[in-house]
Parts: C-alpha cells; sequence; structure tokens
C-alpha cells in the first residue's frame, strides 16, 4: 500500500498513552479507522512496559514499522521514557491491548477503531 500523502502524517491526531505500574491511562482508546494518529506512550512507571496489541499493529499502516519490538507486536517503553507510533488504523473493529509483562497483574486494555 502506498504511504498516505506527506501532510496526512504531518496532520496526525496525537493521542496520549500514560504506562503506570500496572495499568494504562487510558485503557480504552478509540480510533477512527483511515485517520493518522501519533500514539504517544509515556511510561511513569518504575518497570519496564510495553504496549503490546499484535492484531491492532497488523491491521494498521505504520510510519516506521522498525520502531515496533519483538516481530512487530509490541512497543518497549523504559521507565520515565516515551515513545511516539505513527499510524493509520485500516481496518475497524475490537483489538486486545496488554503489557506483555504485567498483563497477569491487570496492565491490560482494548483499542476500538471504528
Amino acid at each position: 500500500m502506498a504511504d498516505p500523502p506527506r501532510d496526512a502524517w504531518s496532520d496526525a491526531r496525537r493521542v496520549d498513552v500514560i504506562m503506570v505500574d500496572n495499568r494504562f491511562e487510558p485503557n480504552r482508546l478509540t480510533l477512527r479507522h483511515g485517520v493518522a494518529y501519533v500514539l504517544h506512550l509515556e511510561n511513569r512507571g518504575t518497570d519496564l512496559h510495553e504496549f503490546t496489541a499484535p492484531a491492532f499493529f497488523a491491521a494498521a499502516r505504520l510510519r516506521d514499522p522498525a520502531r515496533l519490538a519483538n516481530g512487530g507486536q509490541d512497543v518497549v517503553v523504559q521507565p520515565g521514557a516515551s515513545a511516539d507510533i505513527t499510524l493509520v488504523p485500516e481496518q475497524a473493529g475490537h483489538f486486545d491491548l496488554t503489557c506483555a509483562d504485567h498483563d497477569w497483574d491487570g496492565m491490560t486494555g482494548e483499542i476500538v477503531v471504528e
């Protein structure tokens, strides 16, 4: 698939997700398919956290797929750090969101693409 026009990436809507120890804030994201977003992931916890959403990432067009870790399944964010992922969700649906290391402790959520 072709990249969206250059201005589509620059007009991406920012969505902030705060990662604190054992939860996402917010833990439910609602996005629209075909719209460019910058997911700004900020780890304010004391542990390393992951934004793990393999089905969501597989159903999206990423500006820089190399920013994903673990075979395109997640984004790893060190304590006190942040990461930006620019993407366009291309498929509507409900997608699971977890922290691969802390899902057992309730660090889960959902991404809804309308």
